[in-house]
């Protein structure tokens, strides 16, 4: 497949050159129907409503049934993304799944999707960056797209989190849901405005959608603050599993302050990247964690807290779901719409981060 050509707008009073490779096309999200509030922590924990909406701005979060695997829950949220991008199954090259709760070690969870979808051509391949997953997933099917390699991308976020929590754990199993989200990356037309008419933030017409800047981290000397010990250096046994040390870890207070300090980098080199200020963004999209964390990113960069979206308050830390699910619902209640420019970041385990700037 030839490289797609680079489309390119430029505004000259407000706005530096922008180059695009590829666009949103369409968005889509999927929660299980089981909704676990905080008195279901209250009834058996050292805790309450009040303490868990106050220290994390969660209400409450769905959790799958046990039978329930990644791919079958990621499967309505990638065919809501396919048909809101006015596409078919057979139209999508590429899959590549975020997820640490994949379905098995191998095959790829991606793979299963795919054949969960009925398509059989493209690659699929799984991505794991925790909490980041989904931010490094859509820069990585931006770039293949740049190259050559696919022309429309399903990007799927899903995590099953109820699966890999401590429920006697009252610091990390409050935190969490499951859930899935998806995003279809489409690529930028040879010419003019790939996704139709839409605007600048300075009101001017012809705004061009896609993928500005993107910008990704990691430092590895992070990872035993936020980590599940289950794998080649850490095998489980009868015992360690009766004692739950299989179950997610995390020392909240250190990564708290690290997201906070990594979300405020990243969003300032992103925005650096690309020539343009933090005024001009209209939404800023980042991972549904913990609302204190992101409240503190907004106060940082000096962001008015109307232009920050959450749903956490209904949903809980979804992982590689939660800014997928974010996208999707709020482009549905129509709070972004065609033309706003967003700044997408995200925090994780390893650690991880990273961040993208993209016209919606």
């Amino acid at each position: 497949m030839a490289v797609p050509n680079l489309s390119v707008v430029k505004d000259a009073v407000n706005w530096p050159q922008v180059q695009t490779a590829s666009f949103v096309a369409g968005c889509g999200m999927n929660v299980p129907e089981r909704v676990v509030d905080n008195n279901h922590f209250a009834s058996y924990l050292e805790t309450t409503d009040e303490w868990i909406r106050e220290r994390t701005g969660i209400a409450e979060r769905r959790w799958s049934a046990p039978e329930v695997c990644a791919s079958e829950l990621a499967e309505p949220a990638a065919r809501e993304a396919i048909a809101h991008a006015g596409l078919t199954i057979a139209d999508i090259d590429a899959i590549i799944v975020a997820t640490v709760t994949p379905d098995y070690s191998f095959p790829s969870t991606a793979c299963l999707l795919q054949r969960r979808l009925g398509s059989v051509c493209g690659l699929a391949f799984d991505l794991n960056a925790v909490c980041s997953g989904f931010v490094y997933a859509l820069v990585t099917a931006d770039a293949l797209i740049a190259s050559g390699q696919c022309r429309n991308a399903l990007v799927v976020g899903v995590d099953i989190y109820s699966y890999i929590i401590n429920p006697k754990d009252r610091g990390t199993c409050i935190l969490f849901g499951d859930g899935a989200g998806a995003v279809v990356l489409s690529a930028a037309a040879p010419a003019g405005n790939p996704g139709g008419a839409s605007r600048w933030a300075s009101g001017s017409a012809g705004a061009l959608r896609g993928i500005y800047a993107s910008e990704l981290g990691a430092d590895g000397n992070g990872a035993n603050l936020l980590y599940v010990p289950n794998g080649t250096a850490s095998r489980p046994t009868p015992e360690s599993y009766a004692a739950g040390e299989h179950f997610l870890r995390m020392d909240g207070r250190e990564v708290f302050k690290v997201a906070v300090r990594r979300l405020c980098d990243i969003s300032e080199k992103v925005l650096a990247r690309a020539g343009i200020a933090v005024g001009q963004v209209d939404y800023f999209i980042t991972h549904q964690a913990n609302k204190r964390i992101v409240l503190s990113m907004a106060k940082h960069l000096g962001v008015d807290e109307s232009k920050v979206l959450v749903n956490i308050h209904k949903y809980g830390n979804t992982s590689a779901a939660s800014i997928p699910m974010l996208l999707a619902e709020s482009a549905a209640e129509g709070k972004i719409k065609h033309g706003d420019l967003l700044l997408v970041t995200a925090f994780g385990g390893g650690f991880t981060w990273g961040g993208v700037l993209l016209r919606w």
